[in-house]
C-alpha cells in the first residue's frame, strides 16, 4: 500500500485520457491530504454538462463515510477490494458505482531498508491510473466535503503485502462506467515488467 504519491502534474494526461481542461499542481499527496479525482459526473450537478463522460473534482485522500460524525474518521485511505463491498466504511459507495480515477507519476511505499521508500511508475513515463471509491458527505454545517480512497488488492500467496489497484489504460473507460457486479473484474495485477521501482532517502521525498 503506498505511504502516499506523486499527482499527475501535465495538464494534457487529463485532456488525452479524459477531454479535461485541468492545471495540477506538481505535489506529494499523503492521507489526509487534497488530491485530484476524475468520476462519471454526479448525477445532481446540475452544473454539468448532461453529455459529459467524466468529472474531476478534489477531494481528501482518505474517504469519509456517509455516517461519520465528524468528518475526521482513520485509516480510510485504503479500501480493500476484496472486502470493500461488505466493510461498514467502503460498501456504500461500492454498491452506488462511486468509483474513480487518481491519475499519478508516482506512488510510493515503504522500503526494507530502514529510513527508505520506494518509488514505482511506469516505465513509459506515462502516469499510473489508480483505481479508487469517492464519496461525498454532508458535514453538520451543511457542506459537501468529497473525499476518495485507494483500492488494493493482495499478492498471491501473501495476502497481508497489498498492492494499489493499477488500471490499464483500456480499461479506464469501462472501470468508471461498468454495472456495480463487474466492478472486481478490474482489481488485477499490473504487468511489473511494465513498472519501474527505485529505492530513495525517505527524507528526499518528505521534502517534495
Amino acid at each position: 500500500m503506498p505511504t502516499h504519491y506523486q499527482a499527475a502534474s501535465e495538464p494534457l494526461h487529463f485532456a488525452q485520457r479524459f477531454g479535461l481542461a485541468c492545471r495540477p499542481e506538481a505535489s506529494i499527496v499523503r492521507p489526509g491530504e487534497q488530491g485530484l479525482f476524475v468520476r462519471r459526473p454526479r448525477a445532481d450537478d446540475t452544473a454539468q454538462d448532461s453529455l459529459a463522460r467524466f468529472q474531476i473534482a478534489p477531494g481528501r485522500w482518505g474517504l469519509i463515510p456517509l455516517f461519520s460524525k465528524d468528518g475526521q474518521d482513520l485509516h480510510t485511505h485504503e479500501a480493500r477490494g476484496e472486502t470493500a463491498f461488505a466493510e461498514r466504511n467502503f460498501y456504500q459507495p461500492w454498491k452506488r458505482g462511486h468509483r474513480c480515477v487518481i491519475l499519478a507519476d508516482a506512488v510510493f511505499q515503504d522500503a526494507d531498508i530502514e529510513g527508505h521508500t520506494v518509488r514505482v511508475s511506469r516505465t513509459d513515463g506515462q502516469p499510473l491510473a489508480l483505481a479508487g471509491l469517492w464519496n461525498g458527505w454532508r458535514s453538520p454545517a451543511g457542506e459537501c466535503v468529497e473525499s476518495f480512497a485507494l483500492l488494493t488488492f493482495g499478492t498471491p500467496g501473501r495476502p497481508e503485502q497489498r498492492r494499489t489497484a493499477i488500471l490499464r489504460d483500456a480499461w479506464i473507460d469501462d472501470w468508471l462506467h461498468c454495472p456495480v457486479e463487474e466492478t472486481a473484474a478490474y482489481l488485477r495485477p499490473y504487468a511489473d515488467d511494465k513498472l519501474a521501482r527505485q529505492t530513495l532517502p525517505a527524507a528526499s521525498v518528505r521534502a517534495a
